[in-house]
């Protein structure tokens, strides 16, 4: 019997629609999540005077953060495909949410520069589809370039300080090249675009925005989902685990490490999409080393080996942000104490305490590994057949 014609589950009397379902519950509870999310803002509580039209009666402020807090998620979930399912740490996965920011306000703004000998000049647009698609088609342009550069020449710290290194480089381009990005100051004044069937100023309102940021979220996050508990994203923790033996096993390891860092670049992408309507400017800080570093914290704080994990990182990460800044300015200080208890105390973060809380029980919850619980949280399924995936 060979690995393609072995059952879908190795674990006996599991039924082999259960990873489905499993996927849809957890779907169904990130909508819940997403749909009740500025509910827990700080101070984001329900006005309770009678509804003004059709709106929901939050404070504007509290909302944009919770559509933060989404953005950054997703920022989040595409970073985690590449560090806790490929086991490849990137420092530099700024860039990508930069790039797609940059190129979203460039399309809606347009931009009159000389390159050289050529002058190359665009009004400006404001279709949202098609300014996504520049977003994801650049992002991916770059990511793959950058990939099959790197991958197959590096690995462990080296391939961190790299990414770090060409992160550096587009943080560089976008704070000097003033001609195209507007320098340190950025590109300000990005139209939030009209919506098919909707009045033209329907984004405008924060909760329109928010509603349209968790819609094309939960979009981005079944994606994800899938691509994880799909054969390719087998191949990939078979990867993580072991190079060399997955590599005895048949499989093109630096192919399938290349498209999981072309894919884990999209996600970001998305984001920086999101975030360039969501601030209605851009500035050169989105691809600096200060934004790669909280998306690390944020998938170490929610938990690099579940799914749920860096959304949840994500919402710890700015509600503490939001909340301890009001109290004092050393906030970052504040942070750090709570991320240094969490990498000594439970490494596993937020996601991982609660899934060793559900199978072990409080009394083990805290002396499980960070190995043995990552094993128990991979999707269930054999290795599918060498060349399965992307």
């Amino acid at each position: 019997m060979t690995l393609a014609d072995r059952p879908a589950t190795s674990e006996p009397g599991r039924p082999r629609n259960s990873g489905a379902a499993s996927a849809w519950r957890q779907l169904a509870l990130i909508a819940l999540g997403i749909a009740l999310l500025p509910l827990f803002m700080p101070g984001g509580s329900l006005d309770l005077n009678p509804l003004q039209g059709n709106r929901w009666p939050l404070h504007a402020g509290f909302v944009d953060l919770a559509t933060t807090i989404v953005v950054f998620a997703l920022f989040a979930l595409g970073f985690n495909l590449l560090f806790g399912h490929a086991g490849e740490l990137s420092f530099g996965h700024a860039m990508f949410f930069s790039i797609a920011a940059y190129t979203t306000a460039l399309y809606v703004k347009g931009f009159d520069v000389t390159i050289g000998p050529q002058h190359v000049a665009f009004g400006g647009g404001g279709n949202l589809a098609v300014a996504l698609l520049f977003a994801l088609g650049l992002t991916a342009l770059w990511a793959w370039l950058l990939g099959r550069l790197i991958v197959p020449r590096s690995s462990g710290i080296y391939y961190s300080m790299i990414t770090l290194a060409f992160a550096q480089v587009i943080f560089f381009v976008t704070f000097r090249w003033s001609d195209l990005t507007g320098g340190e100051d950025g590109l300000q004044g990005i139209a939030r675009p009209a919506l098919p069937g909707l009045p033209g100023t329907w984004l405008a309102d924060s909760t329109h925005m928010y509603a349209f940021a968790g819609a094309v979220a939960l979009v981005a996050i079944a994606v994800n989902l899938w691509i994880v508990r799909s054969p390719f994203g087998s191949v990939l923790h078979a990867i993580r685990e072991n190079k060399l033996r997955a590599r005895f096993l048949g499989y093109d390891v630096d192919k399938y490490r290349v498209n999981a860092f072309v894919l884990s670049a999209l996600f970001p992408a998305v984001g920086g999409w999101l975030w360039t309507y969501l601030q209605q400017s851009i500035n050169p800080d989105a691809g600096s080393v200060d934004y790669s570093g909280r998306v690390v914290m944020m998938s170490l704080l929610g938990g690099i080996y579940t799914f749920a994990g860096p959304m949840i990182g994500a919402f710890v990460y700015w509600d503490l942000q939001n909340s301890v800044s009001q109290a004092t300015k050393y906030w970052p200080a504040a942070i750090g104490a709570v991320f240094v208890f969490f990498v000594l105390a439970a490494p596993r973060g937020i996601g991982g305490m609660v899934a060793d809380l559900r199978r072990y029980g409080l009394a083990r919850m805290f002396r499980r590994s960070p190995e043995g619980t990552r094993r128990s949280h991979d999707p269930p399924g054999e290795l599918p057949a060498s060349g399965a995936g992307p």
